[in-house]
């Protein structure tokens, strides 16, 4: 990766320019948790933010959206989701054509919101929407496509790891195409939360060593 990193030029845009925002509808309640229908997100960081699953009458978001909340948290999601309103999160709607490597990388870049903001300073689209974000560019463009091979290259290596890891704690020769699906859920989870390979390796192996015993 460290070659192609070399020569990448930057820009700065607002993030107003890239974004919309929408909030919920409804106020969802832990009482509406039925484990039916869809993700509710909340704000904190336990469980990256979802409460569970409810069926409730509440606006649906769609996939390939960011969430933030009040304390300055980014996710990227991959799936569609409701959002409690009690809690003060909103969603991120892109203007642009996003796909899972880029929505993480946007995750990962806006990740300095939660030096801003806390619970005496919450975040919100007003004080966000102004603000700049630093993004690769090409030809004056953004570079969206750098930014996929870039996440990419990011989710291989962590998957070699952690097969080499595996193999060297077993014994056996892992293939990872029955465990990838859920070491990667958990790698984009974590990459979006800018947390270093060792540790993001840490997690994955929770998830992925509880499916081998």
């Amino acid at each position: 990766m460290n070659y192609e990193l070399k020569d990448i030029q930057w820009g700065e845009y607002r993030i107003g320019d890239l974004f919309e925002s929408e909030n919920g509808d409804f106020d969802i309640q832990k009482s509406h948790i039925n484990n039916n229908g869809y993700f509710v997100i909340t704000s904190g960081l336990m469980n990256n933010g979802i409460l569970g699953k409810s069926d409730v009458l509440s606006k649906i978001f769609r996939e390939q959206t960011i969430t933030v909340d009040m304390f300055g948290n980014v996710f990227y999601r991959s799936f569609k989701y409701k959002l409690v309103t009690h809690a003060r999160v909103f969603s991120l709607i892109p203007k642009f054509i996003i796909t899972e490597n880029v929505g993480l990388f946007f995750a990962n870049s806006l990740d300095y919101f939660k030096n801003l903001f806390d619970y005496n300073h919450m975040c919100s689209w007003k004080k966000i929407k102004n603000l700049n974000i630093q993004l690769l560019i090409k030809n004056n463009q953004i570079d969206f496509d750098f930014m996929e091979k870039y996440i990419s290259l990011i989710k291989q290596e962590s998957l070699n790891k952690l097969k080499e890891y595996l193999n060297k704690q077993t014994n056996n020769n892992y293939e990872l195409s029955i465990l990838e699906q859920d070491a990667k859920i958990n790698l984009m989870i974590l990459l979006g939360k800018n947390i270093g390979l060792v540790i993001c390796l840490k997690y994955i192996l929770q998830a992925v060593l509880t499916k081998i015993h």
